[in-house]
């Protein structure tokens, strides 16, 4: 086999896996609202969720993106685990379809009639109609087919060179159980089981390996399936870890099945009248996936019993003093709450200033290492477990002094929470100008970090010193110097508008980060004017 062939074979197979990205992307709409409602409404009886499972997976072409997004239903609530088995059972059904399209056409019918006209008129639609939605998602559609016929035309025609060049009977002899392992390898390694089916069909039909290899190494596609899902499930929580066990279990059982029944499951497909080769191992996938649904399908609440039980839940918490209040004695709760909502506004000064890539000494970084968006989502879960906390203490709380200050400090944590939320939405704008080749823009980026610094200084001195010897913030005076920068800067961005120094859409961008940065401020500094004066 020349250099040549051996590339057209990986050109054939990458081909083939960019087709089927292609026809990925251009399903990809499932995975919104309307693929949630239709999992909601037809998920609610085991038949129904499995023939859902079923049909999604033939359309998307892919068990995998079918049952990574079931893993984020399940995560999010939206699915029960025994709802969500029953899909992805259904999806292993479904991950057969694109088998018998290739068996059936890419082996029956001249491909080149069909893959020429449908790459060139679907490469030209993408083009022309780029903006128009709809048409351009089905040309994507169409683009993706003709791709993956293509990639499949380039390996048959390697692998008939590969046939008269290499003599494959010394390995023939290997045990089976080495061909499954190795269709495993390959599955797990390019995380998608229809390429390792396509490249077994076209062995299969040239000649180069039996009905038993090919079936074997089929087998092992099927457990090499399970990767993704595992992979998606590492670091996520309990549900979805039960449902990647789920899958990975029912693998186990029907590549285990089939494996020890080869001939049996051989014979009665050829009863049925199957005798190409490619078909029978189709016929094959096919069988061993719905016997295993047919049989699971019986015991399918005993088996959401079991994997319920597996992989306790570990309740994450991201607040630091609430677990040591009690909420029978108000005079702990409200300590405890005026701690956290403390620590919380440094949280949010720290988050705020790492916003603008600034880590002073002076005050204690917190998640300010992590990414601004995990940060902020951290943000949003520490205020929801604050404010959840206080809704249980509502109850018994039944003198005015012991609920006025608890409904401040709530105050102090949503306008926290508010001066975060705005400094996370400039944050595309605020990177533009720090990464930007513009020396105005990239002076007027040091600028604002400078003001903020400064800012956050002040606001940090105010709230960690002694609250006897500095009682409050003086919001209103505080307040006005942050609006006369807020001012000073508005002109100075006006000069640089009419030298001409910036273009109209750097001018606008200023004029929103200003207005948001401004706001933020304000918005921190009310929190903790909030604070210290429940402190008094």
């Amino acid at each position: 086999m020349s250099s040549t062939e051996f590339w057209m074979l990986v050109a054939g197979l990458g081909l083939f896996l960019y087709g089927m990205s292609h026809l990925e992307e251009a399903l990809k709409q499932m995975e919104g609202r309307s693929f949630k409602l239709f999992l909601q409404k037809n998920t609610k009886q085991k038949l129904r969720a499995i023939f859902s499972g079923t049909i999604v997976t033939g359309l998307l072409q892919s068990s995998s993106i079918v049952n990574l997004m079931v893993l984020s239903l399940v995560g999010a609530g939206i699915l029960t685990m025994r709802n969500a088995m029953a899909v992805v059972l259904g999806a292993n059904i479904g991950g057969t379809f694109n088998s018998w399209l290739v068996a059936l056409l890419g082996f029956k019918v001249e491909l080149n009639s069909i893959t020429f006209p449908l790459i060139g008129l679907s490469g030209i639609s993408l083009i022309v109609f780029s903006k128009k939605k709809n048409l351009n998602r089905i040309a994507l559609f169409f683009m993706g087919i003709g791709m993956l016929f293509l990639g499949l035309q380039f390996m048959k025609e390697s692998m008939d060179s590969l046939m008269k060049a290499f003599d494959f009977t010394p390995y023939l002899s290997y045990p089976s159980i080495v061909f499954l392992l190795l269709g495993f390898a390959i599955t797990a390694v390019v995380q998608t089981s229809s390429a390792t089916v396509v490249v077994v069909l076209t062995a299969l039909y040239s000649h180069i390996i039996p009905i038993e290899t090919a079936i074997a190494v089929v087998l092992g596609a099927e457990l090499g399936t399970t990767v993704k899902l595992i992979l998606g499930a590492i670091g996520g929580n309990a549900a979805k870890k039960r449902v990647a066990l789920g899958n990975s279990l029912f693998n186990v059982f029907t590549s285990a099945g089939g494996f020890i029944f080869i001939q049996p499951i051989i014979a009665v497909i050829a009863k049925m009248g199957i005798s190409d080769p490619i078909l029978i191992l189709v016929a094959f996938q096919t069988f061993i996936n719905i016997a295993g649904v047919s049989i699971i399908y019986f015991f399918l609440n005993p088996y959401g019993d079991f994997l319920d039980k597996q992989f306790k839940e570990i309740k994450k918490t991201y607040t630091t003093y609430l677990t040591n209040a009690s909420i029978e004695i108000p005079s702990t709760v409200t300590d405890m709450i005026k701690k956290e909502v403390e620590a919380y506004i440094y949280k949010v000064m720290a988050f705020n200033l790492a916003s603008f890539h600034l880590k002073p000494t002076w005050i204690h970084s917190y998640q300010s290492e992590l990414p601004l968006l995990d940060a902020y989502q951290i943000l949003k879960e520490t205020e929801g477990e604050i404010l959840a906390f206080y809704a249980k203490t509502l109850p018994q709380l039944t003198e005015t002094e012991e609920i006025s200050p608890i409904n401040q400090l709530m105050e102090s944590l949503r306008n926290a929470m508010y001066s975060a939320k705005c400094m996370k939405d400039i944050y595309a704008d605020k990177t533009e100008f720090s990464n930007s080749t513009n020396e105005t823009k990239y002076e007027m980026y040091h600028e604002l970090q400078a003001s903020l610094n400064t800012f956050y200084l002040e606001l940090y001195q105010s709230l960690s010193l002694d609250t006897e010897k500095n009682p409050s913030l003086n919001l209103d005076e505080f307040t006005e110097q942050t609006k006369k920068g807020f001012n000073e800067r508005i002109e100075h961005y006006y000069f640089h508008a009419g030298q001409n120094s910036l273009k109209e859409k750097d001018i606008s961008t200023l004029f929103n980060l200003n207005r948001e940065i401004y706001s933020s401020c304000k918005a921190i500094a009310l929190a903790v004017e909030q604070y210290k004066n429940n402190t008094n």
